[in-house]
């Protein structure tokens, strides 16, 4: 339920995301590292377009703004009005602009953007939902435009499926976000992302398969 989802993360999941974040990439050498890391491979030109999809407080936003070129314009875009607000008190580049909305259908003109991110989104939305996400990403980017999507993945060591189940919170009974993680995985990330109409997808597997870069070209 979206207005449920909004609620939730304006009053309660906003407070504390930001430390959680810092706790779930303990592992993986702490959230700034990770953030870069998972970017790493990217390109980024001069006066690029960017979007960063469901971009909830910022991290991934900030991470892509440091690493992208002189004069690019860089958007963060969440449906939680909580998430924004924190987003804007980051204190970090001024020229980023955090807006409020609905990654399933925004505003933007068709082929507005060079680079979509989305990043850790998609595991909490349904399979529906999702490919609005990635049919809207391929809408609002430019001819040979990419889309890189950061998620969870399905390691295939035992230990590594243990061990995040463990400190990702998998087991809570009450994890919301159970039900539509393993509907992602089941169906494929790379399989959806070319459901949505992309071509030249390419994954990436991070930290043992435990993390995914998915890109793919519009």
């Amino acid at each position: 339920n979206k207005r449920m989802y909004k609620w939730f993360y304006d009053n309660i999941h906003c407070h504390y995301y930001n430390l959680l974040m810092k706790y779930c990439f303990l592992p993986f050498g702490g959230e700034r590292k990770c953030r870069e890391e998972l970017i790493a491979h990217i390109d980024f030109s001069p006066r690029d377009r960017v979007l960063d999809m469901g971009c909830g407080t910022g991290g991934a936003t900030f991470a892509i703004a440091k690493k992208a070129e002189e004069g690019s314009e860089i958007i963060g875009m969440d449906l939680s009005s909580g998430q924004i607000n924190i987003a804007k008190k980051g204190g970090h580049k001024s020229d980023i602009q955090f807006i409020e909305g609905d990654v399933t259908t925004t505003d933007f003109e068709e082929g507005y953007f060079d680079k979509v991110f989305i990043t850790h989104a998609l595991h909490e939305m349904t399979r529906e939902a999702r490919l609005k996400v990635l049919i809207e990403a391929k809408r609002i980017l430019k001819e040979r435009g990419k889309v890189i999507i950061s998620e969870v993945d399905n390691p295939e060591s035992l230990f590594f499926r243990l061990f995040i189940g463990f400190w990702f919170f998998y087991w809570l009974p009450f994890n919301f976000e159970t039900p539509t993680r393993r509907d992602m995985l089941k169906h494929g990330l790379t399989n959806e992302v070319a459901e949505a109409g992309f071509k030249n997808i390419r994954k990436i597997s991070k930290y043992r398969g435990v993390l995914q870069v998915v890109q793919g070209d519009k």
